[in-house]
């Protein structure tokens, strides 16, 4: 054949490689090495022709691996589940798993069409129960290690898609996936605490051989800042009646503690000894307090233990409200606690939640995670889930708050706005404070809040914000105070206003902020537009600010008016303390720590929020956690046992998005029982965010058909970490972080081991990133402006060795680049060219050039520059007409990974058997790749007026006496003398002149 016919040679070898199982993984390999793409998502468009790119990337580099000798794992995969995929089948007609199916069956196609050399014996399908059931089980281990867990919050809302983003999935205000302005909405939701690994996300980044803008993004993202949490008290007139629990009595040490806190801070306080302690009936207890304590507007009713059960049944028969109810380590059932108790059958556990709730302003419900003796926390779970209220899980002094001093007790009786602040040394300048309008203090004080209807409608307008209209710096600030709500500046020990305002997030630090307005911008406009105090604290020195340029305050700050330039509206900087009692006088900066530890804690703070993981669609692995709740059970939130994965999706459910899952619709799936007691319950109907998935793919593609774990540990340190892993940089704060955090987790938990590598606990060793390819117009690719490229149309006319090359050759890798509809015939015509050259009858003699070769592209697939590798190939055979066979031979090895379809024909056709992607990488001479001459560059004033080809390594001299001579050069120098020569040994000589 005269030409390189694709149509037959391409088809031909990958039959031949798939049938021989050329490119399945070793079982125990001795020289291992892992190369990687992010799985494709498999959409219903099926794949355009920038999908490839890095995919031929990692094949060249897989290729030239195993020449070298290295026994490669190069597996592929599919991210199967999710929202496109969901909404695609929506709009065909057909259920999920149907058409993800027939669009998987699409891509593998379209990806073995190109010649690509995955180990397919390996792939896996994220949308399949028997990958699924692994990422349910995952979810469980994070869930008993305490980094999995529910809480009620305010969540990033997708009007379009209906259903919850995490924060990584809003970009500046908007759906990551279909653009629509996302709204606020407060539901219980499910995360991962991914903020326990802040640290060590942050600084293991200097471990990994990543691109530094991925890096940046990483650590912006995290946002590590150093400074303080300082506690905010919120004043109040309340009244407290305590209620002690089974065997309790006033005088125990951790009531009589709590006696004096509350009488410390001015409160009234009647602690009562209930009847029979020892042997407690329900209407002997309540009667007896019903009887005895006076209840009004202004009372707290506080109850520990068996005391919040009392508590509860009080409220049932009070005629009057009451502002609050704290319930400390309560339960809902006595007989479904660690022990057994008297009580169980002298109480009835059933409650009027309704009447309860009524007859109470704000409630917080105090749980201790580490209480195996007396409460478990699922009963303090199951109160949050009847009277809603603030729910707090927290780890006690002693179990069961039976410490005579528990800090988190006092912090349910006093409630407080924690505020993060890099700037303590400001402390006594904040003269109000201001609260996120989803801020949970709000709803919990709503009873003494006088104008909260007034409240509601400016949180109502906020969540119909985007971040970007809340947080732009030009926009004109709102808010509105909290009336009936004051909180205590705990250095002043004033009591300041506390405003709401929808410039603060509650997605970032504490969701509150102490003013300082004479200090911080923001807060100073905030301060001007609502006539709130400003207090400076800090003397910047030698400089006024505007709003103090008054003779009065000139003088009392030594500042001379008239010879100061008044160049800011506050001070923003550092300076010398002042109006801060002990620390007048003292150097801001340095009394920061000081300040600090006088008045709150030293604390890092991060940008990182925890990952949000529940979705409210159908195609997503099933939440793996069952619920109990009364009156059939009484168990509350319970995890699926591991023997019940997976926990499959239902068939018979409508899939039509309504704001929660279709699951929740479905006939079978909740027919559970609870897998404590046995009694009806109801499983989890939100699924997980397909993030999950593949947060831990590479780890299956390990040991892909184990159905005892999810990867066997020897498989995992055998192959892990990836050695190289390509994708887009899109991923940098979603894909990325999740698998780091999924990998030091595991690792934490035991479950996985690298072993003594450099890169620790991380999973990607080396990544790299392929940028865009853009249609022929320097568009993004999209259907809407039709300018996508099928690659099936380009492979069928050019061949799947002219598609890869000009894949590589566009650019380098990593730009974005437009495609070129002429620009692949130049690289066919190359194909071609080096096929009719195996024609030739003589192919020549030995080429030294060949040596050069072999150094350039080894060194430029390592370095993944691939676009100059190709460059150096059509050099060469363009200067070498003809050459050796043993030099052709060592050309085709060069070029196979590069063009493998080609190159194995060609191959073959010389005689030989054995595959040409077996064969040894070529080795070259150092001393002949180097130049006998060299080019350099001749500047006069820096500018180029000539070049020379001078032998390698001539001294200065020899150069300047050429350079000379030269007749541009003299005609630039004329008249003028050289008063300095800047010499660099075969690259330039630069003339300075006068």
């Amino acid at each position: 054949m005269e030409f390189f016919n694709h149509q037959i040679i391409d088809k031909k070898w990958q039959d031949k490689w798939e049938q021989d199982g050329l490119y399945e993984t070793p079982a125990n390999p001795k020289n291992k090495k892992y190369v990687l793409d992010m799985f494709p998502y498999p959409s219903g468009a099926g794949l355009h022709v920038g999908h490839p790119e890095g995919y031929t990337a990692t094949d060249i580099l897989s290729r030239y691996l195993r020449m070298n000798g290295h026994d490669v794992l190069h597996p592929m995969g599919w991210d199967a589940f999710g929202l496109p995929a969901e909404n695609y089948a929506i709009k065909q007609g057909v259920p999920p798993w149907e058409s993800t199916a027939e669009n998987i069956n699409h891509f593998r196609e379209q990806i073995k069409s190109i010649g690509l050399s995955y180990d397919w014996s390996r792939e896996v399908n994220t949308s399949e129960p028997e990958y699924y059931r692994w990422t349910q089980w995952l979810f469980l281990q994070l869930y008993k290690k305490g980094l999995a867990y529910k809480k009620e919050a305010s969540v990033n809302w997708c009007p379009k898609d209906k259903t919850v983003l995490a924060n990584e999935q809003v970009v500046n205000g908007n759906c990551e996936r279909c653009g629509t302005p996302v709204v606020q909405k407060l539901l219980s939701q499910w995360f991962f605490k991914i903020t326990d690994y802040a640290d060590r996300l942050l600084n293991d980044m200097d471990k990994v051989d990543w691109p530094e803008p991925i890096r940046q993004m990483q650590k912006n993202w995290i946002g590590r800042s150093e400074g303080a949490e300082i506690d905010f008290e919120i004043a109040n007139d309340f009244n407290y009646v305590i209620l002690h629990g089974f065997n309790g009595s006033p005088s125990k040490p951790a009531y009589a503690w709590l006696n004096d806190q509350i009488k410390d801070r001015g409160h009234n306080v009647v602690l009562p000894q209930l009847p029979n302690p020892a042997n407690p009936t329900e209407e002997e207890q309540v009667d007896y307090v019903l009887k005895n304590v006076q209840f009004d507007r202004d009372t707290v009713l506080y109850g520990k233990s068996l005391g919040s059960v009392v508590a509860l049944k009080v409220l049932e028969k009070l005629e009057t409200p009451i502002a609050g109810l704290i319930l400390v380590g309560g339960f809902l059932d006595g007989t479904k606690l660690h022990k057994k108790y008297p009580f169980e059958t002298t109480f009835k556990w059933q409650f009027d939640f309704d009447k309860i709730k009524k007859n109470v302003g704000f409630i917080r419900i105090l749980s201790d995670l580490s209480d195996t003796q007396a409460v478990p926390v699922e009963q303090g779970r199951l109160l949050h889930e009847k009277l809603g209220g603030e729910f707090i899980e927290t780890v006690s002094i002693e179990q069961h708050f039976l410490a005579t001093e528990e800090p988190a007790v006092l912090n349910a009786v006093f409630p407080q706005i924690k505020v993060f602040t890099t700037r303590p040394d400001t402390l006594f300048g904040a003269t109000y404070m201001v609260l996120a309008p989803e801020h949970p203090l709000i709803t919990n004080l709503q009873s003494v809040i006088t104008n909260f209807s007034e409240v509601q409608v400016y949180v109502e307008a906020t969540k119909q914000k985007t971040e970007l209209q809340r947080t732009a710096l030009e926009k004109d600030k709102t808010g509105i105070e909290l009336k009936g709500i004051k909180a205590i500046n705990p250095a002043t020990k004033e009591q300041i206003p506390v405003w709401i305002a929808d410039y603060v997030m509650s997605n970032y630090g504490t969701g509150a902020i102490m003013a300082v307005p004479a200090h911080d911008m923001r807060d100073f406009e905030f301060a001007k537009k609502y006539n709130l105090p400003i207090k400076e604290v800090i003397k910047p020195e030698g400089i006024m600010p505007k709003y103090l340029a008054t003779p009065a305050s000139a003088g009392r700050f030594g500042i001379v008016p008239g010879q100061n330039d008044l160049e800011f509206d506050c001070w923003t900087g550092d300076g010398i303390l002042v109006n801060s009692e002990m620390f007048d006088g003292k150097k801001s900066e340095e009394m920061r720590p000081k300040m600090a530890a006088e008045f709150g804690r030293a604390k890092v703070q991060y940008k990182l929020r925890d990952w949000l993981v529940s979705r409210q669609r159908y195609w997503g692995a099933p939440i793996p956690v069952i619920y109990c709740s009364p009156p059939a059970g009484g168990c509350g939130m319970q995890p699926v046992p591991e023997t019940d994965l997976p926990v499959k999706l239902p068939t018979d459910v409508d899939f039509l998005p309504t704001g929660e899952s279709p699951i929740a619709r479905s006939k079978t799936f909740h027919v559970v029982k609870c897998p404590k007691c046995g009694a009806d319950a109801r499983r989890d109907s939100d699924t997980m965010d397909t993030f999950v998935d593949s947060s831990w793919y590479f780890f299956r593609f390990t040991d892909p058909h184990n159905d005892k774990e999810f990867a066997s540990p020897k498989m995992i340190k055998q192959w892990l970490p990836v050695d190289t892993y390509v994708g887009g940089a899109e991923h940098a704060v979603l894909h990325l972080l999740y698998a780091r955090f999924f990998s030091k987790a595991l690792s934490d938990m035991g479950l996985i081991d690298y072993g003594k590598v450099p890169t620790g606990d991380e999973p990607f060793a080396k990544l790299r990133n392929q940028g865009l390819i853009m249609g022929p117009d320097g568009e993004k690719m999209s259907k809407s402006r039709g300018n996508v490229i099928n690659p099936d149309e380009v492979v069928k006319e050019f061949g799947a060795d002219a598609f890869r090359m000009y894949e590589m050759f566009m650019g380098p890798l990593e730009d974005s680049k437009p495609w070129a509809p002429t620009g692949i015939v130049g690289v066919k015509r190359f194909l071609d060219k080096a096929w009719r050259h195996q024609q030739a009858a003589n192919l020549g003699s030995d080429k030294p050039q060949i040596h050069k070769l072999i150094k350039k592209v080894t060194s430029d697939i390592g370095l993944f520059k691939f676009n100059t590798a190709i460059s150096a190939f059509m050099e060469f055979l363009n200067e070498n007409k003809d050459m050796s066979k043993q030099n052709w031979e060592t050309l085709l090895i060069l070029l196979a990974p590069f063009a493998p379809h080609m190159t194995e024909e060609l191959w073959a056709g010389l005689g030989h058997t054995d595959s040409i992607h077996t064969q040894a990488w070529p080795k070259y001479e150092e001393k002949l790749t180097i130049d006998d001459t060299v080019t350099v560059v001749v500047q006069i004033l820096g500018k180029m007026r000539t070049s020379l080809r001078v032998p390698a390594g001539s001294n200065e001299e020899t150069v300047k006496v050429l350079a000379l001579a030269d007749a541009n050069v003299q005609k630039h120098m004329a008249n003028k003398s050289v008063t300095k020569v800047i010499f660099v040994t075969d690259k330039v000589i630069n003339f300075v002149i006068k």
